[in-house]
């Protein structure tokens, strides 16, 4: 596996860049308290907790330990379990309060422990490997990757290889992962994000143009009024559309003379990788969000 193969991985301010053969395996809880597991093909390589508030760190990593020395049946494990270990510093992760750990024996890993000054979570992440596969260096990287919040007011999110930028403020209101399929919508309030990556782009398209598979998947859309026509989205083929919100939420905006919302979205097709991505943002200020989405997204390497 070559190192320099990386992908991100981000969930609720939490990100990490992974290699990129491995997937995200499952998620729970929100941006509170939550839990997220990074798969490849032979095992579970990362995971991670999150919680709201401080936590003993000392405590939590003793009772941490003590589930890696010894198994459900409390009996011994065999693992080797290093609490000394430093392959994190404090200069790598400045605010955060810390404790590393490792462990071998018939699997073996690396962990962190730290409460962030900044977003004012706990965190605990292992990365995990078999004896033989001398996973040492690419833990440690993975580990000095991981973040718990955005910079810059925003927060990255990705998985399957598909990475964007949304604001902070912005929380997760639903997902889809299907076999060529993948979509996210997040929102905040009245403002709302939606990401979506389709796979075999002939399948989708037809023989219907880029333009005329817009216009005609949203011919029946009554959430917004909007306009279309075609203009290059990084460096391909693409449809951009613009218009107003509408609907009772949106009148009643305007009758108490608020910002009931703009319209826009891009779609484009990077022929390099064979993906069709939407990106569509309904906000009080014309094209911000959607600017911001859009350029943070790596359809291709040369992107």
């Amino acid at each position: 596996m070559r190192t320099e193969e990386k992908t991100l991985i981000g969930w609720h301010g939490i990100s990490a860049q992974v290699p990129a053969a491995w997937t995200l395996g499952a998620v729970g809880g929100d941006q509170k308290a939550g839990y997220l597991r990074v798969d490849d093909e032979r095992m579970p390589r990362l995971q991670v907790k999150w919680s709201q508030g401080r936590v003993n760190l000392e405590r939590k990593r003793a009772e941490y330990v003590k589930r890696l020395s010894v198994g459900k049946r409390k009996r011994p494990t065999g693992l080797e379990v290093d609490t000394e270990a430093r392959f994190l510093s404090h200069r790598a992760k400045p605010k955060k309060e810390l404790l590393t750990f490792a462990w071998r024996g018939r699997h073996c890993g690396m962990g962190v422990l730290w409460n962030c000054e900044v977003c004012e979570r706990a965190l605990i992440a292992q990365v995990n490997w078999l004896p033989e596969e001398r996973y040492h260096k690419v833990g440690r990287g993975i580990l000095e990757s991981l973040e718990d919040h955005g910079m810059g007011g925003w927060r990255p999110w990705g998985l399957d290889r598909l990475g964007f930028l949304a604001p902070d403020g912005y929380q997760l209101q639903s997902w889809r992962r299907l076999t060529r399929y993948l979509e996210l919508k997040l929102g905040q309030g009245d403002m709302r994000l939606k990401v979506a990556r389709w796979g075999m782009v002939p399948l989708v398209l037809g023989e219907r143009t880029l333009i005329q598979w817009y216009r005609e998947e949203n011919s029946a859309r009554r959430d917004a009024v909007w306009q279309s026509q075609e203009m290059e989205i990084k460096g391909h083929e693409g449809v951009a559309a613009w218009g107003a919100r509408r609907g009772v939420r949106a009148g009643l905006r305007r009758l108490i003379r608020r910002p009931a919302g703009t319209f826009a979205a891009c779609a484009w097709h990077c022929p390099e990788g064979n993906r069709l991505y939407l990106v569509e943002s309904v906000e009080t200020v014309k094209g911000e969000v959607l600017k911001g989405v859009v350029d943070s997204i790596i359809c291709h390497p040369e992107a």
